[in-house]
């Protein structure tokens, strides 16, 4: 798990990840601000990134890098649905199928 609460000057580097469990984790992205660019990820058993970051007042972004393609598979989720998919990547789910994912370019 990675993290950055920018309110409360807490970060966990996704250089430095802790290792946690789903509780830990689900209080993390609970407690993280939504106004103020706070954004909280999971790397995977299999060093699958996944940053979930507020994307608007309703929804968070949810994304899957892959900088070799030059772009990310992201998909747009309520807060329901972003604590479903982190249940699910605990229960080691494929990351890919935990939201509805579209690739994006970065162009």
């Amino acid at each position: 798990m990675f993290f950055e609460n920018i309110s409360q000057s807490e970060r966990i580097p996704v250089e430095q990840p802790l290792e946690a469990a789903f509780e830990q984790a689900l209080d993390v992205f609970e407690l993280l601000p939504e106004d103020d660019g706070s954004s909280f990820g999971l790397i995977t058993d299999r060093n699958v990134v996944i940053q979930i970051s507020k994307y608007n007042r309703f929804m968070w972004l949810v994304e899957i890098p892959e900088p070799e393609k030059n772009g990310s598979w992201q998909a747009i989720c309520n807060r329901n649905r972003v604590k479903r998919a982190l249940k699910e990547l605990f229960e080691e789910k494929d990351p890919f199928l935990v939201c509805d994912f579209k690739f994006e370019s970065f162009h």
